[in-house]
């Protein structure tokens, strides 16, 4: 299973780098394997462990910490990752997907902290200064040419014609090129006689690091990368404190739900039912009757009685 490691930081695009090994390194040195330039992060900032279907990663004793989805963790505790998880660093976040996938090229880690160096350089309104060829000896000793964007050429030779002239009678019309890629610089022979020298062995292909010097014929050039000069800067020094990150805005816990009020109690004359009008006046009828029947019984007494006084 390899790692893709998705970087980003606050006003710049994001940089990928897949890597397939056991042990990742995250840091700002030379020797790790995702290179972050900044002083908020330490030379070996975290490692990540891969061990069958299990990825960790481990805070080195970093002075500014680590974070896994905002949250701090403990210093050299191992934490679990999920795939998709968010590595806080610094001001970088690095989002780790788990995948099936060829690893990057070894100078893949070279050409992200150039990318994500320049992109800090343009958020801040600057820039660094273009890769170069310096000519090295002969008259024009000294003399420089920039190397063109990605996706140009700069050809060397003592033909007109050729961006990087060279008055050179061992020198080819049309010697060797230099091309800027998505992985660096690569200088590459054209077929010429002698070749490209390289530390005394002819070559007719290198890819090119910040100080390397080569001779074409009997000139001697230098690369130069100011970019990388200025990562050479951050693997000196100590590191820098940096101010806690905002904190993430979290979700207010829900307000608990109320049961509905109780209805309030009625009357007791509201809450007994109407009384239907036919009924009512049955039962009127019936009590005028039974009044009507004491009345003839009373009657009746009193007539009885007077009639046994008068007969006495």
């Amino acid at each position: 299973m390899a790692l893709t490691f998705l970087v980003t930081v606050p006003g710049s695009d994001p940089q990928t780098i897949t890597l397939d090994q056991p042990r990742v390194v995250i840091g700002r040195g030379a020797h790790v394997d995702v290179r972050l330039p900044s002083r908020a992060v330490s030379d070996q900032h975290a490692l990540i462990r891969v061990d069958g279907p299990d990825v960790s990663i481990v805070d080195e004793g970093s002075t500014n910490g680590t974070r896994v989805n905002g949250v701090a963790i403990a210093r050299g505790r191992r934490k679990f990752l999920r795939d998709g998880d968010e590595i806080g660093v610094g001001d970088y976040a690095v989002k780790v997907s788990f995948v099936i996938a060829l690893a990057d090229p070894p100078e893949r880690t070279a050409t992200l902290a150039r990318r994500l160096l320049r992109d800090s350089l343009r958020s801040l309104g600057g820039d660094s200064a273009p890769p170069y060829l310096e000519l090295r000896s002969g008259k024009t000793a000294g003399r420089r040419w920039e190397i063109p964007a990605a996706g140009s050429r700069l050809t060397l030779g003592r033909a007109e014609g050729c961006e990087v002239l060279l008055d050179d009678r061992d020198c080819s019309r049309q010697h060797a090129e230099v091309e800027r890629d998505a992985e660096g610089y690569a200088l590459r022979d054209l077929g010429s006689k002698n070749g490209i020298v390289v530390g005394g062995r002819s070559l007719s292909e290198k890819r090119l690091k910040n100080g390397d010097e080569f001779t074409i014929g009997k000139s001697t050039l230098r690369f130069v990368d100011p970019t990388e000069e200025l990562l050479r800067s951050f693997e000196t020094g100590s590191d820098e404190a940096a101010p806690p990150p905002p904190p993430r805005p979290s979700t207010p816990p829900p307000t608990p739900s109320l049961p509905p009020p109780a209805p309030a109690e009625e009357p007791a004359a509201a809450l007994a039912p109407t009384p239907d009008p036919k009924a009512l006046k049955e039962r009127r009828g019936d009590a005028d009757w039974i009044v009507l029947a004491l009345a003839v019984v009373i009657l009746v007494v009193s007539v009885v009685a007077l009639v046994i006084v008068l007969k006495g």
